[in-house]
């Protein structure tokens, strides 16, 4: 049985798209990902065998990079005007439609001959093409809402009236809607009314230690003693995730506090002199990216989890992020902003602590868990395996069989 599942962005960036097609050819179905190629040269990602991927040129895409949308900041500068230009709301609508479009013949090229049973769509930028790809192919839809797409951070007030319009013109059309979280799915109904629906949580795989698979030490990596307490927030280093407000509160904290940041993004540079302009530099450390198979086995030698997101959208407010389950998985207590889509895992389960977004709160937070730590570890490592992609990947293949047989 064929699936079609559209990313209008690189299937790198997306480890919950990777789960899920490896948890249906699992199961037998041929999954086909259409996703945008983003890299000059292709990653690779650990999937099934009856997993196909068509990485989509885009020329929009092509547009930004030669206007130096992935260069370093300075070589930006020289095309600041260009980029103020495409960024207008008129002219990025006007570019994200005509993107739109193009993914959208491309596709058709590439399956006309192709019969799917089921269109995946991700996200509400691909959720048009997969209603008329799905009429093309007489198949059923899924709208895979990841995030409260139309109240992420950086969509302007343009972007979200048409996106709001656009939502409510299909979302009714899909046969299944999958969410990540309750408040989510509420926040979709009360706006769209009832409709058939399923949570799938973001959690990621368990820890697998295969033997002779190993990852460099942190401590050893950093020159930490074994009396150290490390702190971790792993992820992109972006706006709106608190990095800032992390770093001023390690300032607060004993001097054994050290705080290692793993991941890459465009505050790296802006990072490193916020911990020199707080005196810790000597404390706070940043590592590159690793690989996803890799993550949690560095994660588990961290003592305390951060995910500090901002309240400056509703997306941010209402969203879990896949860290509050790794951090779990991993067996190390988090310090978390107090937002429903956070707190109802960390305060709930008790797993951690949910504050304030000050770096006094944060602070006291990291100090009130290591008062208590083995009972913040052990929960941790007591209800983990409630929180894992085994247990939701059932809840995928379960909806599939219902809405195919």
């Amino acid at each position: 049985m064929n699936v079609l599942m559209l990313l209008f962005k690189d299937l790198h960036n997306d480890a919950r798209v990777v789960r899920e097609a490896n948890a249906l050819a699992k199961k037998g179905y041929m999954v086909h990902i259409a996703c945008l190629q983003e890299y000059d040269h292709e990653p690779k990602e650990e999937l099934h065998e009856n997993v196909y991927v068509n990485r989509i040129p885009i020329l929009s895409k092509k547009a930004k990079k030669s206007l130096g949308g992935y260069k370093p900041s300075q070589t930006r500068k020289k095309t600041s005007l260009a980029f103020k230009i495409i960024r207008s709301p008129y002219i990025k609508l006007a570019k994200d439609f005509t993107g739109y479009g193009e993914f959208y013949r491309k596709i058709l090229k590439s399956y006309n001959q192709m019969n799917f049973k089921v269109v995946h769509c991700h996200d509400l930028n691909t959720l048009p093409t997969g209603y008329y790809l799905s009429r093309k192919f007489q198949a059923k839809l899924i709208f895979d809402a990841h995030e409260l797409f139309n109240e992420m951070s950086g969509r302007n007030e343009l972007d979200r009236t048409i996106g709001y319009k656009l939502e409510g013109y299909f979302l009714p059309k899909a046969d299944q809607v999958i969410t990540v979280n309750p408040f989510m799915e509420e926040e979709m109904k009360k706006k769209y009314g009832n409709f058939p629906s399923t949570i799938l949580q973001n959690t990621p795989e368990d820890i697998v230690e295969e033997e002779g698979r190993t990852v460099p030490d942190l401590r050893s990596l950093y020159g930490l003693s074994k009396n150290d307490i490390l702190l971790i927030y792993q992820g992109g280093l972006s706006q709106q995730r608190g990095l800032d407000l992390c770093i001023e509160a390690l300032r607060d904290l004993p001097n054994e506090y050290k705080m290692v940041y793993i991941g890459d993004g465009p505050l790296k540079e802006s990072l490193k002199a916020k911990a020199e302009e707080e005196k810790v530099s000597d404390r706070f450390f940043l590592h590159e990216k690793v690989p996803a198979k890799d993550l949690l086995l560095y994660t588990k030698q961290a003592d305390v989890g951060l995910v500090m997101y901002e309240n400056l959208s509703k997306n941010n407010y209402y969203s879990t992020p896949n860290k509050i389950f790794e951090y779990m998985l991993a067996g190390i207590p988090a310090v978390a902003s107090n937002h429903p889509g956070k707190s109802y895992i960390v305060t709930e389960e008790g797993t951690g602590v949910c504050t304030s977004e000050d770096a006094h709160s944060i602070a006291e937070a990291v100090m009130n868990i290591m008062e208590d730590y083995e009972h913040y570890k052990s929960t941790c490592l007591r209800k983990k395996s409630r929180f894992t992609w085994e247990v939701e990947q059932d809840k995928l293949v379960s909806l599939y069989k219902t809405l195919t047989k």
